[in-house]
């Protein structure tokens, strides 16, 4: 993950998911024809997993300051959770209302949506230690004092 990038990853696994619900609600017949169709939506279930559905647990635990890192990680998730109730309650009645393409016109936009929020919102959290992502190490430094290049504390005197 820190390879590519947690922003990125979120935001590539939300677009690819919105090009493959757009082509199943567009593509004509798309949802009659077994290979086609298993070809789409593997590709979609394939970046729900590894984009979205793997970056919604990691990156609320890197980006709340310790101090209340649990709470934001509940509270993300907890979120999430509701949505996923909301999307689950509202989804047969659009799929009723729009049939099959209303469903995934539907999915699509707001895959779209994911891609806006995650660009616009997160902060890239990769390849940075926790202490740094929650603004502790000037903190921590401040407390401890600087490290030797060995990696031992070095005593600090005060200055007349």
């Amino acid at each position: 993950m820190d390879a590519i990038g947690h922003r990125r990853l979120q935001w590539i696994g939300f677009a690819v998911m919105a090009v493959a619900f757009a082509t199943m609600a567009l593509v004509p017949g798309i949802t009659h024809e077994v290979a086609p169709f298993l070809v789409v939506y593997g590709i979609s279930f394939f970046f729900i997993e590894f984009g979205p559905n793997c970056t919604t647990f990691v990156i609320p635990a890197e980006v709340f300051p310790t101090s209340i890192r649990t709470t934001g990680h509940g509270m993300a998730a907890g979120v999430g959770k509701f949505g996923a109730f909301v999307g689950t309650f509202v989804f047969p009645f659009i799929s009723a209302e729009g049939g099959i393409k209303g469903a995934m016109l539907f999915s699509s936009g707001v895959a779209i949506l994911g891609v806006i929020l995650t660009k616009l919102t997160l902060p890239e959290p990769s390849g940075k230690t926790l202490e740094a992502l929650g603004g502790e190490d000037a903190t921590a430094h401040a407390v401890a004092g600087p490290a030797s290049p060995s990696g031992h504390l070095v005593e600090i005197s005060p200055q007349a």
